[in-house]
């Protein structure tokens, strides 16, 4: 390796910072600058061996792209993104490091989202969260008997992962909590739409795969359903055409009945729509 001066090292130093940006980690300053050295202050040169390090791949998971020598976004266009990232959560009352991982970070940049579609991402389930929350807590208080913070419901909504780490204790309590806490949000979005569940019920709607992301619409959807039952004079239960909408076969027959009792009404006209699954869609378009 050929010996530099301080001074002349100090100036690399300078400009390698003003290349790669002021958060640039040290390690791979360090790398970069002893690669442009030893190759004849090879900017490019230089860059290669330092995206081939290992302290690369940890400190910009995802941005090197299949070829393993291009890269995503440059180095401080990456730090930028990520920063972005973090704001969006912080501006939600939420600890920033809970949600942004590093394998999510890597998952993100991979499939190079961008700051402005992460931020809507985060934003429609922050404000389908955000009407329920008396809701979601009073249900948790009464059923569960443990307060919630708002950060904490947000931050289960956004990662669901995010609610094992709100226990304390053994892994097993864990998990209990972590179920929970999907519960305590379906029971309060049913709360919202006048459904009340009990607690069996919506342990079966968690099962069916029912999270905080999808409970608000399909509650919507069969508030909607009893509506037109109730004018047509059928006694039917929310609950059950809840079940219907997860996936109970008898269910979704007595959901077709209703829906076809609309005189003169095409699925089309009333935004019901099964998909091949059984699933019902666009019921909100009545």
């Amino acid at each position: 390796m050929a010996v530099l001066s301080s001074s002349a090292r100090a100036a690399i130093i300078a400009e390698a910072k003003t290349q790669f940006g002021p958060n640039f980690p040290d390690s791979l300053l360090s790398i970069y600058i002893d690669a442009y050295i030893d190759s004849g202050n090879d900017g490019n040169e230089a860059g290669n061996v330092m995206r081939q390090s290992a302290e690369y791949a940890q400190a910009f998971p995802g941005n090197l792209n299949p070829d393993g020598v291009t890269v995503k976004y440059t180095e401080n266009e990456y730090l930028q993104i990520v920063d972005s990232y973090k704001r969006k959560i912080e501006s939600l009352g939420v600890n920033a490091d809970l949600i942004i991982t590093t394998d999510r970070i890597e998952t993100l940049i991979e499939n190079v989202v961008s700051p402005k579609e992460f931020g809507e991402r985060v934003q429609s389930v922050y404000q389908n969260v955000l009407t329920a929350l008396p809701q979601v807590k009073e249900y948790y208080q009464l059923n569960f008997g443990q307060e919630l913070t708002d950060a904490e419901i947000i931050a289960s909504a956004i990662d669901p992962n995010i609610s094992q780490q709100l226990a304390t204790g053994a892994i097993d309590a864990k998990t209990v909590v972590s179920q929970n806490i999907v519960r305590g949000q379906i029971g309060g979005l049913a709360a919202l739409e006048g459904i009340n569940l009990t607690l069996e019920q919506t342990e079966s709607l968690r099962q069916q795969g029912v999270t905080s992301k999808t409970a608000r619409k399909t509650f919507s959807q069969a508030a909607e359903i009893q509506t037109l039952a109730q004018q047509q004079g059928r006694t039917t239960e929310v609950t059950d055409i809840v079940s219907g909408l997860t996936g109970d076969s008898a269910e979704q027959n007595r959901i077709e009945r209703i829906l076809g009792q609309q005189a003169g009404l095409s699925s089309a006209q009333t935004g019901a729509v099964r998909t091949q699954t059984g699933q019902y869609t666009g019921l909100e378009e009545i």
